[in-house]
């Protein structure tokens, strides 16, 4: 298996980066971090993570899907083109989109949403930039190849959703992690 890609942008939800990285990982899913803006990114709550890469050096094609965190960063991840553009790509060739809550904001950005059943965070900010899609209220949703969930409280989900995605055996995770 490819490795999933996960973006880092500052202001990141740092929740929302570390379990699906956590999760995947201990689902032996290889996973690679991509910084928008540099390699040490800060997030919402002071946080800082560094990224394997920068996402200028993303060939799309060495990856089976994308994973957007939110948090503050959502809105830069909507208005950076390389974003929408990698989502798009990944998108077409039918890998995993994932993005968690005011991150799907930058899916919507990105046109792949028409149609599709998602959640958010349920701000005003957020949801009314959401058009295309149906709005769920719901911890996470799965819709084809796109995961989204609605906030921080729903990472672990979130992760275990896409875990699932990859046909992993998540029930016996959530045992040894005491999530069941």
């Amino acid at each position: 298996m490819k490795p999933v890609l996960v973006l880092l942008a500052p202001g990141f939800e740092e929740i929302e980066f570390t379990a699906p990285v956590d999760i995947l990982r201990r689902l032996e899913i290889p996973v690679t971090t991509a910084g928008v803006k540099g390699r040490l990114v800060e997030g919402a709550h002071g946080i800082c993570m560094q990224a394997d890469m920068l996402m200028v050096d993303v060939e799309p094609e060495e990856y089976d899907g994308i994973i957007l965190p939110g948090g503050a960063a959502s809105w830069l991840l909507r208005d950076t083109p390389g974003v929408l553009r990698l989502v798009r790509t990944m998108h077409a060739a039918g890998k995993l989109v994932a993005a968690i809550c005011a991150a799907p904001i930058a899916l919507e950005a990105a046109g792949v949403l028409a149609g599709r059943k998602v959640t958010c965070y349920p701000a005003d900010a957020v949801t009314n930039d959401i058009r295309s899609a149906s709005l769920q209220d719901a911890p996470t949703v799965t819709d084809g190849n796109i995961i989204t969930g609605k906030g921080p409280g729903a990472a672990l989900e979130f992760s275990f959703a896409i875990g699932a995605y990859f046909e992993k055996a998540v029930d016996s995770l959530r045992r040894e992690m005491c999530c069941s």
